[in-house]
């Protein structure tokens, strides 16, 4: 972060010095001159000697017209693109790489530090976010398995419920045929000769226990409704 801060500092105080020479250049009187002697024995003395690896210089020559500014536009694009091939074929000869490896970082002006903690603050919040889509899948299984089991228990409820229905109306069936299995035991007897048993004698015809008079009695037509 220091070094980051020492080049800021250094990027300013460039600047500074820029604006106050173009500030002294404005004050002069005159106009502006274009000295290409000048500008090329600059370029002269720029020649270090050193090798085209060591400066990857290369130059383009071209004449256009810069008042008109796509064709200046067209102009330096078609030299940038050339320029841009040549250079890589001359890398390509020296054997040199000219594609960045998979790998590569380069360097930037944030820290490592830096970087360590947005990459920190990433990973937390991915698996903050897994974590909340586990905890929401855990909530709708279990309200799943929950609907699930009330449904089951009703089921369940209901069978037996059916079930007892069933057993009280058997058990009414097996009330009314034994009531009337003993009334028939009672009159009839059990075993022994049955001829003639079932024929009304003096003592059934006598017994009218189970008279009711209000029975087959017909009713006034005006009640009959």
């Amino acid at each position: 972060m220091k070094r980051v801060r020492d080049e800021d500092d250094d990027d300013d105080s460039e600047g500074s010095a820029e604006e106050a020479a173009l500030a002294e250049n404005t004050k002069k009187k005159g106009k502006a001159r274009r000295d290409e002697a000048g500008l090329e024995r600059a370029a002269a003395s720029l020649d270090t000697g050193l090798p085209w690896l060591e400066t990857l210089v290369l130059e383009s020559r071209f004449t256009t017209n810069v008042q008109d500014d796509l064709e200046r536009e067209v102009a330096i694009y078609n030299a940038t693109l050339g320029l841009v091939k040549e250079g890589k074929h001359k890398l390509s000869e020296l054997g040199e790489p000219v594609e960045r490896p998979p790998d590569f970082f380069c360097e930037m002006l944030k820290s490592d530090a830096h970087m360590a903690r947005v990459k920190d603050e990433l990973i937390f919040q991915q698996k903050k976010m897994e974590a909340f889509e586990q905890r929401k899948a855990r909530q709708h299984q279990l309200k799943f398995a929950k609907a699930v089991q009330a449904s089951k228990k009703a089921e369940k409820v209901a069978k037996k419920k059916e079930a007892l229905r069933q057993v009280s109306e058997f058990r009414k069936q097996q009330s009314k045929k034994k009531t009337n299995q003993s009334l028939k035991d009672r009159k009839w007897g059990f075993g022994g000769q049955k001829k003639g048993r079932k024929k009304n004698d003096a003592k059934s015809i006598n017994d009218l226990s189970s008279f009711d008079p209000r029975k087959g009695k017909k009713k006034h037509p005006s009640k009959q409704r």
